[in-house]
């Protein structure tokens, strides 16, 4: 087939201009890295906008300004639109995403529409054109002009504030919600616990805890940026918060433990409702209750359960039906953690293995132990939101299984991936990215309306920690895209510290989950820092008779501490540098800079003893003196640490503060001064004084 050679000419322009377009989009990707990326991005000829180039702002259908951040904070209004005003115009034109989220901005000729069905269309847009506006003043660029059609892929976009072990300054919490704002956080359950001042129940409230009225402040706020807050009351199970206390005992379900609440005590409901209406109180426009009902171990010991005859499931059902009564006669629609459900059916552990059990022994479980569920179907309440958790491998058959069978029965099923899980110090796994990416990846193709990122406190880490994971989550449930812990980290850098810090050469954050995970083990011969207080096998200390021993028997964490002390100086001199290009988000750099001050102290320690132990005799007395000086030096590392960590938090529980007894270990929970930070340190260095007398 031959063709003419003008026909030639024009596919020789078109693919000029074809790849014109893509490096302009190439360019346009590599200077604005949004967060969450965009739907769709386009282009258009014309004049841009210069980052400072905005002077007022004009409102079309709209009784009042949306909260603006930034350089739209202070705008003047302008009666018409015109070059250098942004315009935000409530609209119901039909190339209008559906979703009411959703928002078309055009920018062009100096100039900015912003349209959208709702506030919250119109307010998102705000934040990706406050965003091109950053990127475009930090690198002292144009925005070009371009089109941006855009809206949420997941509906409800949740982050869990766990309280359980701590309390923030009240500024802290203003200002994590100006932060979630920004990156299309729609919504945070939080859990209050002990944290709260109850008013119907004022003995379960710690001495330090927040008013009712001071979180509906916050609360309000967060309203007014399109964040709906709304509580988990942990219920049936986690409860040692109450059960701890005198008065609550009468209603364990097993005299022994504080975990369990008896569920067919009439006094548990009277406890429970009254909770609710205090927590419901303190986050007015909240739409859920978070009931809990997670890990119920050993449900059925009191005598009540045991003459009633019923099964653990009936237990656990008949408590679900009881408390989502209670929220929706309160207008409130219940979320129920529902592991307890699959657990007790004997199909649980089909969504725990790491592939560990086949698809075959999968669908064995399945069809073997399924009957039971569908024996009961009819007492799961249909109002219900069954929260779906999985932090480790969400992929795997069972889990997709539990989502399918609540599908099957019309049954509303969301998704909980996690931003930190039990980690001291700082979340793991570059902040859980894989496991947060294939949850997300699941509520993209099964269509689920809502996700929630846990946050659990179980071991305190400070909030500051958990941001990467928060954008990482942000994004993937705003605009699913299948791409690496890498790239969307380059992102997030580029986003939350300033876009010369996007390359990987400033990563310092895996490196340091790295390093932690010695860090957790140095100290000890066995076991986990995060399983304090019940388990601390300390390691042994040198002989003096034994020269090299002790060296022996210590080899490998020996030569560990050799490679985290080379791995502190990189993480140090990476961090040194955010520090100097950094254009916002310096506290988070400072907390990481004494984080890692104070993670390698174990490392030194243990080069400091394999020192001692290898010396001569007559070298051994100069050798211990350094051995001491180091350990006298921990004081000041440790309040270096603390004095970084409570600009925002409170580290301590007031005197006679009770701490739960608990089913599982819990780091934060080891004691009630900031002691079980350091706890395996605390205790070599004790050890160390008593050696050296």
């Amino acid at each position: 087939m031959r063709f003419s050679s003008k026909v030639v000419i024009v596919f020789i322009l078109l693919m000029a201009r074809s790849e014109a377009f893509a490096s302009e989009m190439d360019d346009f990707n590599t200077h604005f890295r949004l967060l969450p990326a965009p739907q769709k991005i386009e282009l258009v000829k014309g004049k841009g906008l210069s980052f400072n180039g905005l002077r007022s702002v004009c409102l079309k259908g709209l009784n009042k300004s949306p909260v603006l951040y930034g350089p739209l904070e202070n705008l003047p209004h302008a009666d018409q639109p015109g070059e250098g005003t942004v315009t935000l115009e409530l609209s119901h034109d039909r190339a209008l995403p559906e979703s009411p989220e959703g928002y078309i901005m055009e920018i062009k000729d100096s100039q900015v529409l912003i349209k959208g069905k709702s506030e919250a269309g119109i307010f998102y847009g705000c934040q990706t054109l406050l965003q091109l506006i950053e990127d475009a003043s930090d690198q002292q660029i144009t925005i070009p002009s371009c089109k941006i059609v855009d809206y949420p892929g997941v509906a409800y976009r949740a982050v869990h504030w766990d309280l359980k072990y701590h309390l923030d300054t009240e500024k802290y919490y203003y200002d994590m919600i100006d932060r979630l704002a920004r990156i299309k956080i729609n919504a945070v359950i939080v859990e209050f616990e002990d944290k709260l001042r109850y008013v119907k129940e004022p003995e379960v409230s710690a001495p330090h805890a927040i008013s009712i009225q001071e979180f509906a402040a916050i609360s309000r706020y967060a309203k007014e940026r399109h964040i709906e807050i709304s509580p988990l009351v942990q219920g049936l199970g986690h409860v040692s918060f109450l059960l701890k206390q005198d008065r609550y005992k009468r209603l364990r379900d097993n005299p022994k433990s504080d975990w369990v609440i008896d569920p067919l005590n009439p006094d548990t409901y009277r406890l429970q409702f009254a909770l609710y209406e205090d927590a419901m109180e303190a986050t007015p426009g909240g739409k859920y209750l978070h009931v809990g009902g997670d890990e119920v171990y050993n449900l059925g010991m009191s005598e009540r359960s045991k003459k009633s005859g019923m099964s653990t499931i009936e237990l656990q059902l008949y408590w679900l039906n009881k408390v989502c009564e209670f929220a929706r006669q309160h207008n409130r629609t219940p979320i129920f953690w529902d592991d307890m459900v699959f657990s007790t059916t004997g199909l649980y552990g089909t969504m725990r293995n790491d592939g560990k059990i086949t698809s075959e022994e999968v669908e064995k479980i399945w069809k073997d132990n399924q009957p039971k569920l569908e024996k009961m179907i009819e007492r799961f309440p249909k109002d219900c939101i069954y929260m779906r958790w999985n932090y480790d491998f969400p992929k795997v058959a069972g889990n997709i299984k539990a989502i399918e069978w609540f599908h099957s029965h019309n049954l509303k099923v969301w998704g909980a991936p996690a931003t930190q899980d039990m980690s001291p110090m700082l979340s793991r796994q570059s902040s859980i990215y894989q496991p947060t990416k294939e949850f997300c990846e699941i509520a993209t193709n099964k269509k689920i309306e809502g996700m929630l990122t846990t946050a659990w406190d179980d071991s305190s880490p400070h909030f500051e920690t958990y941001w990467r994971g928060f954008h990482d989550f942000a994004s993937l449930t705003w605009n699913y895209q299948d791409i690496g812990a890498a790239k969307a980290h380059q992102a997030f850098r580029h986003r939350f510290y300033a876009p010369a810090l996007s390359e990987d050469v400033y990563e310092f954050q895996d490196t340091l989950e790295i390093a932690l995970n010695f860090w957790d083990t140095a100290l000890i011969n066995k076991g986990h820092r995060r399983h304090y207080p019940y388990k601390m096998d300390l390691i042994s200390l040198p002989d003096p008779a034994r020269s090299g021993e002790w060296g022996n028997t210590y080899k490998i964490k020996i030569r560990r501490a050799k490679e985290e002390l080379d791995r502190y100086k990189v993480i140090q001199e990476k961090i040194i540098k955010n520090q100097r290009l950094a254009r916002r988000n310096h506290f988070a750099l400072e907390l990481f800079y004494v984080m890692n001050e104070l993670q390698v102290y174990p490392s030194r320690l243990l080069l400091l003893l394999d020192n001692y132990d290898k010396v001569p005799s007559a070298e051994k007395g100069p050798a211990r003196e350094e051995v001491m000086k180091y350990v006298s030096s921990f004081a000041e590392l440790r309040k270096q640490y603390e004095d970084v960590f409570s600009q925002t938090r409170f580290i301590a529980n007031p005197e006679g503060y009770i701490l739960d007894q608990n089913n599982d270990p819990m780091l934060a929970n080891g004691t009630n001064n900031s002691d079980w930070m350091h706890v395996f340190e605390l205790a070599i260095n004790k050890r160390i004084k008593e050696w050296d007398k």
